[in-house]
Parts: structure tokens; sequence; C-alpha cells
């Protein structure tokens, strides 16, 4: 286990969610486009603020679970709870997953049942960085949690880019 001091873990938490929330707002606009996009900085409006960004929120939305239920207490089960109740991008593999648990399908059935566009897709493995800030030179919990992620929307290798991810940053 990594021993870090208290302002040291602080710095490296900013310093994290500060690099995500700019890469996310940044490459928003340029999401599922193939091109070498030419841009000097954000070419969207930030006036009113950053905006909506799914590779942030739902992040936010496994913070809010361990928040609420303690993090000892998470699983698949726990994060697909969370899915339906708080989960609004209908689109891509969120959609497919949301549709599967509706539908009855648990984690991680809801992550490969009817899924072959987006199964294997970089999808979960954007969602990373929560378990490995949350996990902090723990990358075999880090994973763990990444694989209940992961799977309310993904499986095999969407799956495992995920777990190898949050085991990456964690150390």
């Amino acid at each position: 286990i990594m021993v870090l001091k208290l302002n040291e873990f602080r710095d490296k938490l900013a310093g994290c969610w500060a690099g995500k929330n700019v890469g996310g707002v940044l490459g928003a606009p340029f999401e599922c486009k193939r091109m070498v996009p030419d841009v000097d900085f954000y070419i969207q409006d930030l006036s009113m603020g950053p905006p909506a960004n799914d590779d942030l929120d739902l992040q936010l939305m496994w913070l809010l679970s361990v928040e609420e239920k303690g993090l000892y207490h998470i699983n698949e089960r726990v994060l697909s709870e969370y899915w339906l109740e708080h989960l609004t991008a209908p689109w891509a593999e969120y959609g497919v997953g949301s549709c599967n648990q509706r539908a009855g399908l648990p984690p991680p059935l809801s992550g490969y049942c009817n899924n072959d566009t987006w199964k294997y897709s970089n999808g979960a493995w954007i969602r990373s960085e929560i378990w490995a800030c949350l996990f902090p030179g723990s990358p075999d919990q880090a994973a763990e949690y990444a694989w209940f992620d992961a799977c309310q929307d993904h499986c095999g290798d969407g799956i495992y880019a995920e777990m190898f991810t949050a085991a990456l940053e964690s150390v």
C-alpha cells in the first residue's frame, strides 16, 4: 500500500480531477468524429461554466454511490441501482446497458446482451479515474471496482480496458 501525506494526496487528486475536466470539456465537441481537429483551445461557449459531460458525470454518480452506501458496500448490483436511477444518457452503450437492466438483465449480462456494437468499446475506461482515486496505491482494488463499473455496459475487452487503466492510474 502506498503511503502519502494528506496534502500530497489532495494535490494528486486535484490534478487528476482538473485534468479529467479539461480533457472532457476540450474533447467533447470531437467525440465520435474521425478527424484531426485544428483547435487552439476550447471551441464551445463556457460562459455558463463547463457543459455536462458523461465522461465526468458518470464518475460523480459513482462517487455519490460511495458516499451513500460506503466504499466497501459497492458492487455491480449497487452500481446498477444508481445507473438506473441517475443516468440520463440514452445513447450507445449507456442506452444498451440501461435497456438490458430495465428488461431484467443485471450486470454483467447488461453489458453483454444485445450489445454487439459497443461491448468492447472505450466507453468504460474513460470512467476509471474514480476507482484509482479511491484506491491510491492499491491497483487490485481499483481494478475490482472498475469491473463493477464496466460490466454495466461492456464485456470482455471493454471491461479489461477499464480494469487495466484503473490499476495503472492507482499506482
